[in-house]
């Protein structure tokens, strides 16, 4: 008996490939996402260090040119805050579309799938049927036989 072979196994095998290749896609853009997450917290919290000192500076009379240095140092933090959260928005929104482009592969690469468990289930009813006819083949002989013995 020959042997199930899908016609569409290598479209399935591409289907497969470009799922996984979105995934790992995926995962980076999660890993860049995360990424930047991490550097705002840091930068936040580094803000919030600088101005309390700048805090504990201006009650201890400290001179203008510390102050203004402070002030500066605020003002970089706080583009620094607002460039990371731009790149996180616009990561947000890469993962967002990679996610549904997962979620299609997936769907596409399920149809595949479906489509070679049919075509399965019709070969195994196929060799099912065949054996039967050989079986019934075998057991007609068997009998034609044994009436011909007792002739």
């Amino acid at each position: 008996m020959k042997k199930f072979r899908f016609k569409l196994e290598t479209v399935l095998n591409v289907k497969e490939k470009r799922e996984e290749q979105l995934k790992h896609e995926l995962l980076r853009l999660n890993g860049l996402k995360q990424e930047q997450e991490k550097i705002l917290k840091e930068t936040k919290d580094k803000r919030a260090y600088i101005v309390n000192e700048k805090c504990g500076e201006s009650a201890g009379r400290t001179d203008v040119q510390t102050l203004l240095f402070y002030d500066q140092h605020i003002e970089v933090l706080l583009s620094k805050i607002d460039n990371t959260m731009e790149k996180i928005g616009e990561l947000e929104r890469r993962v967002e579309t990679k996610r549904a482009e997962v979620v299609e592969a997936s769907r596409e690469k399920k149809v595949y799938e479906k489509l070679k468990e049919k075509q399965f289930e019709v070969f195994r009813k196929m060799v099912i049927f065949n054996e039967q006819q050989v079986l019934d083949e075998v057991a007609v002989s068997k009998y034609n036989r044994k009436e011909q013995h007792n002739y």
